[in-house]
């Protein structure tokens, strides 16, 4: 029975972590094992015994250099055409490569990496990997001295990341059963949570809206948000690059926390309208669209429902991010991508399972473990100010 109520008090939490570790093994199948492992092999036929010069490093250079000197010229004179290619690592590339002959018949394996799915900016449809490579070695083909006839582009030893991500899954699931069984076991104290002015149990208060509306009216407060969201939208306007393509990081979201921690979800909501509007008139260089300002005001309510009046723990902190990295920022963002450059839904689907997917997946363990200990830090400092109570300060702990 109390296995039972264990489960239902922490289902949000098992619930993420089940997800969490699906995505993990999704991912780390796709883009580390299979980017490294699976290999495309491209298939053609030639009367030529050496063909070797499709592995040539000189080669392609050579090669490279024409296609430049052929561009530059197109600039300028209607005589030459513009010649497009994968701009891709092919010295790495070929570093790793294998040419192997069978009859007339050669095949050109290349890891599965250098040439992913994306999105043609020109067009917004997705170019996908087979199209690539064939376009790619055609091309390098024909500056070559032998004639060679394309065959197919096919995919090897590439996992499932379906199945991996579903046993990661399953196994996370029978680890934290088997926890909170053992907790069960070994531990006979119940779980007792408060429900009253401090910390509240649930949010479905009249009291707990009531106090949270309360930010407006004083005047010590309103300094103290001003000072915070300075500090916010500064840090905005500094991101880190994150290795996935423009999408950046930054640390405003640790000051969002804490407005929304000491102030709840309504300053939250409020104060998510202000960065969002207030940093396009800063920055106007950016585009502006309602729907980033809506997911922006949907983090600052998730933040405040958290954070505000509860017992602040890293589960606290995990779903938060959970939160604001897998739906607003994976699913609402990418939305709001494909309408703004009015996309097709494959180039939704490749930009958000290759690009926004994997970045917020990255970041989001370590973005949690930041908040929690910032929390940690600096919840004495806030209670000596009378910020938020003397009982929650003390009371920060891991689960």
């Amino acid at each position: 029975m109390k296995f039972l109520k264990l489960i239902l008090y922490y289902k949000v939490s098992i619930i993420v972590f089940i997800l969490v570790f699906f995505l993990a093994g999704f991912f780390i199948t796709e883009s580390l094992y299979n980017a490294n492992q699976a290999k495309y092999i491209y298939c053609f036929t030639s009367d030529s015994d050496d063909v070797s010069l499709i592995a040539d490093v000189d080669f392609y250079d050579d090669v490279f250099k024409q296609i430049e000197e052929n561009n530059k010229k197109a600039e300028t004179d209607s005589n030459y055409k513009k010649i497009s290619y994968a701009k891709i690592d092919y010295k790495a590339m070929l570093k790793a490569s294998k040419l192997l002959k069978k009859e007339n018949r050669f095949e050109f394996q290349i890891q599965k990496k250098y040439f992913p799915n994306i999105v043609s900016s020109a067009t917004g449809k997705v170019n996908a990997s087979e199209n690539r490579i064939k376009n790619y070695f055609n091309l390098i083909l024909s500056y070559t001295d032998y004639e060679a006839t394309f065959q197919e582009v096919r995919l090897e030893q590439n996992v499932n990341p379906w199945t991996v991500g579903g046993i990661s899954a399953g196994g996370c699931t029978i680890i934290l059963f088997l926890l909170l069984l053992g907790y069960c076991l070994y531990n006979k104290e119940s779980i007792e949570v408060e429900d009253n002015q401090v910390v509240y149990k649930s949010i479905f208060h009249k009291s707990y809206w009531k106090d949270s509306i309360g930010f407006i009216n004083n005047v010590k407060k309103m300094c103290t948000i001003s000072i915070l969201f300075a500090c916010m939208i500064l840090c905005k306007f500094l991101p880190i690059p994150s290795g996935f393509g423009s999408l950046g990081i930054s640390f405003t979201y640790l000051f969002f926390g804490i407005i929304c921690w000491i102030y709840g979800p309504l300053c939250g909501i409020f104060i998510g309208f202000c960065s969002d509007i207030l940093g396009y008139f800063i920055n106007p260089g950016g585009i502006f669209f309602m729907g980033y300002t809506l997911d922006a005001m949907l983090a600052g309510f998730m933040y405040g429902i958290c954070f505000y009046k509860k017992r602040i723990t890293f589960a606290n902190c995990f779903i938060a991010r959970a939160f604001v990295n897998l739906f607003i920022n994976v699913g609402l963002g990418s939305l709001w991508w494909k309408m703004i450059y009015n996309l097709d839904w494959d180039a939704y689907l490749t930009y958000m399972s290759l690009t926004s997917l994997p970045k917020n997946i990255l970041y989001l363990l370590p973005q949690s473990i930041l908040l929690f200990i910032l929390f940690k830090a600096i919840s004495k400092p806030l209670a000596s100010f009378g910020l938020i109570d003397q009982r929650v300060s003390e009371n920060i702990s891991l689960f």
